[in-house]
């Protein structure tokens, strides 16, 4: 697994972000996530390419004050070992939107309520080749 951070950026409604990247090969899973601390995740994108229990799913989440909250599974799931994906993430006033590379649209609520994030932290078995904000 290898992890990045983006700090310092400013991430707020209105704003998309676009992310290009390779799973890496016989990948268990990656997570893309957009916070304003370590305790405080407004999005948490995980996609379970092989995980024990929940094989071949999208999990979003939020972490608030270091405590996870319900999450969401999607089962529609466009990503491969080997095989390049682009994703854009859209932050609207009161959802993120998840544009994924087989057309699927996934929304997901901002239950954090912030106006602005600081970070995006990149997590497991995946190389980034690509992330454009405007």
């Amino acid at each position: 697994m290898s992890n990045a951070e983006l700090k310092n950026i400013c991430f707020k409604p209105g704003m998309e972000m676009k992310v290009t990247g390779v799973p890496k090969p016989n990948a268990a899973r990656f997570a893309i996530n957009v916070c304003d601390s370590k305790d405080n995740v407004a999005l948490h994108f995980d996609a379970r390419i092989d995980s024990a229990g929940d094989q071949r799913v999208i999990v979003l989440n939020t972490r608030k004050d270091g405590q996870w909250q319900n999450g969401v599974k999607d089962w529609n799931f466009p990503f491969d070992w080997g095989q390049q994906f682009k994703m854009t993430i859209t932050f609207a006033d009161n959802s993120f939107y998840i544009n994924l590379h087989n057309g699927d649209v996934l929304e997901f609520p901002s239950r954090l309520a912030g106006k602005q994030y600081d970070s995006i932290r990149f997590h497991g078995d995946v190389t980034i080749n690509g992330l454009f904000m405007k």
